[in-house]
């Protein structure tokens, strides 16, 4: 009996590597474009007003952190609801329904028209897509390993058959 892997194994997991590199390649040029506009949202034009619906703090996390729920209109007559994390120097002059000096710009992230925002003042970045584009890259590496493995075995197995032992 030879110690070769199925073929269709080692195919599996070479298709397997190449999906998860198309969505990691995918999600990472989404996340930098976001943060590219992020970075140029903070100019004048940008401006605009936004309701606050809801102000809350952030359960265990130290420092103490708050969240401020806001909503604000698109270009399209379309309500957006955004969620934003503050400081508490921010906080403490927010109170619920005034309105809340913005700057937004409306995106297009995977075809679909979004919008990213933050509160006037407000210095914390938010994650953007780091979670799912660090999960591509955990699954990118672990398929990895798993097509090096596979060819290695099956280089392996091509040996021990080619030339077989006594």
């Amino acid at each position: 009996m030879s110690k070769r892997i199925p073929i269709w194994v080692a195919n599996t997991v070479f298709v397997s590597f190449v999906v998860v590199s198309i969505l990691y390649v995918t999600v990472r040029t989404q996340n930098q474009k976001l943060k590219h506009e992020y970075k140029l949202l903070k100019i004048a034009e940008n401006s605009s007003f936004g309701s606050i619906q809801e102000l809350s703090r952030i359960k265990r996390q130290f420092p103490i952190a708050y969240e401020c729920n806001y909503v604000f209109g698109l270009s399209t007559g379309n309500l957006f609801e955004a969620t934003e994390k503050i400081p508490y120097s921010i906080y403490k002059k927010l109170k619920l329904g005034d309105s809340i000096e913005i700057f937004r710009k409306e995106v297009s992230i995977f075809g679909r028209t979004s919008a990213i925002t933050t509160i006037k003042g407000n210095e914390e970045t938010p994650p953007f897509l780091d979670n799912l584009e660090r999960f591509f890259r955990i699954g990118l590496v672990y398929f990895l390993i798993l097509t090096g493995l596979s060819l290695l075995f099956r280089a392996w197995g091509l040996l021990s058959q080619t030339y077989p032992s006594r």
